[in-house]
């Protein structure tokens, strides 16, 4: 086999070892492992990304100048982002990138210590041996052919149709620096102002308000204790005064991206064409007085970015946070930037919270205090669990939903006040053998949606209320939202009528 550089391979595998160990691993860290399977099936996905570097790496060390120069920024990144992984329990995601960019240098000295700069000189120190054994030991001739060839088998490899590359290699290193990125730059910039406002008419606007919309993540209804569920998920809620659940909630689509323009637009089975080119019921609460924040536990869908971007105050709770980390993300770390965000607080404020809510992994988000229904999952792959495990873990997120709703409630409870929630959509746990969303059936398209009102804005709007009550168990799909919300602020929009608002 005269043809196969023996040499060159020896220091591809090298290479990739020292990848697959120091900078793969650690990114499965907190990856759940109960048994011999769970734990084959974490070694696969950190073989899958370690083909992955392999091939790349066939690339770089093809040549020796592109070596010494790429080679080096393979270290760094690796390093940093391994280091991140390990003790700070965050990912790369986009949204690493935007506060990357827009940081100060106070706060980025923050995240840099010793141990960071001990771990990344280590590590180019390898880096540095690995060059000098590319330099001085191996001779690979035609060394472009080699890196066409390596692109193309690279480019094949995570592109095959049965690839992990939706589930691992986009998420995992090395691949996640050029998706990351790429989703980023690409799509996550502001959109130029080319959305139209639709028409809309002020009403009977109060002078002090604040509406606090918590867009909720793969809430079911049917699993509510206020909508009649067996078990005690929602005993906060059920004590409190003023609390209105609406179970029959349809939910046309059952993912996020798709979802979202749809409950922050005009958009519905009729008119699709609204979520493409018309604003979110958050520009026009912030053209008629309202001083609006969206705070985000989650990052940011391409669908629904630039609707984002017409808030007043943008702030992601957990940037590093994706939904391939399995350690603690608790949605309570937007309860502080509510208080925060603005003090004092504006006479008419609107906050949207955009939960993590009971998005898989279940037991990452609820803290152990709360895991009441046991036992729980003990993996990570979904169908490596009994349907008992799932649903506890699955009813131990919505019981946490309960705490923190009842905390937001509780903070704007002596004000002239409205917490609306609003899941995206439902989840599956086992019906007809799906699983998690994006799946067309009763438990995913039906999402929980309940509303609070404070005494004082039942005092100033009465007929909304009353509406409220008498509306409580109809159907309505999602799409009530845009209405409802901006009629509940004083707001009458263009197409409001008693089919698509709940306070009419």
């Amino acid at each position: 086999m005269r043809w196969v550089n023996w040499k060159y391979l020896l220091w591809l595998v090298v290479a990739t070892l020292w990848t697959a160990v120091c900078f793969i691993a650690p990114d499965f860290i907190d990856n759940p492992v109960n048994s011999l399977r769970s734990l084959c099936t974490v070694l696969g996905f950190i073989g899958a990304c370690s083909i992955a570097a392999f091939l790349l790496l066939y690339v770089i060390g093809a040549n020796r100048y592109v070596t010494a120069v790429v080679l080096p920024v393979w270290a760094v990144l690796g390093a940093a982002l391994a280091f991140y992984r390990v003790g700070y329990h965050v990912t790369f995601t986009p949204m690493i990138i935007d506060v990357t960019l827009h940081t100060n240098p106070e706060e980025a000295m923050g995240v840099i210590s010793w141990q960071l700069i001990a771990w990344v000189v280590l590590h180019l120190v390898i880096c540095g041996v690995l060059i000098w054994w590319r330099w001085t030991r191996i001779n690979v001739n035609r060394s472009w052919a080699h890196m066409i060839v390596g692109l193309l088998l690279f480019t094949a490899y995570v592109n095959a149709k049965y690839s992990l590359t939706s589930i691992v290699l986009e998420q995992r290193f090395p691949c996640n620096i050029g998706y990351h990125s790429y989703i980023y730059f690409v799509s996550f910039q502001r959109e130029p102002e080319t959305r139209v406002v639709p028409n809309y008419e002020i009403k009977d606007q109060a002078d002090s308000l604040t509406v606090v919309f918590v867009l909720g993540e793969a809430t079911r209804a049917d699993h509510l204790q206020l909508n009649g569920y067996e078990r005690e998920t929602t005993p906060l809620l059920a004590e409190r005064r003023n609390v209105v659940s609406l179970p029959h909630i349809f939910s046309e689509h059952t993912f996020t991206d798709a979802c979202l323009p749809y409950i922050l637009t005009r958009a519905d089975s009729v008119h699709t064409e609204y979520q493409y080119n018309e604003c979110s019921f958050i520009r026009i609460l912030g053209e008629t007085g309202f001083t609006t924040a969206w705070l985000s536990n989650q990052d940011k869908g391409k669908p629904y970015a630039s609707f984002i971007s017409e808030s007043d105050t943008v702030v992601f709770v957990n940037a590093g946070k994706s939904i391939y980390v399995y350690s603690q993300w608790l949605d309570e770390a937007l309860l502080g930037a509510l208080d925060s965000v603005y003090q004092p607080r504006p006479a008419r404020a609107f906050y949207v919270l955009h939960t993590v809510g009971s998005h898989w992994y279940y037991n990452s988000h609820c803290p152990e205090a709360l895991q009441r229904f046991q036992p729980t999952t003990t993996n990570r792959v979904v169908t490596n669990n009994s349907i008992e495990q799932l649903t506890n873990s699955y009813d131990n997120t919505v019981l946490y939903l309960d705490y923190f709703l009842d905390s937001v409630i509780h903070s704007v409870e002596d004000q002239c006040a409205l917490v609306l929630f609003q899941s995206d959509h439902g989840e599956a746990l086992g019906e007809e053998g799906c699983y998690l969303h994006g799946h067309e059936i009763p438990g995913v398209q039906n999402p929980a949606c309940v509303v609070w009102y404070s005494d004082k804005y039942a005092a100033l709007y009465p007929d909304k209320i009353k509406a409220l009550v008498a509306n409580k168990d109809k159907r309505y799909r999602t799409d009530y939202l845009f209405y409802s919300l901006l009629f509940a602020a004083g707001i009458e929009a263009e197409g409001d009528n008693t089919a698509y608002n709940i306070f009419r």
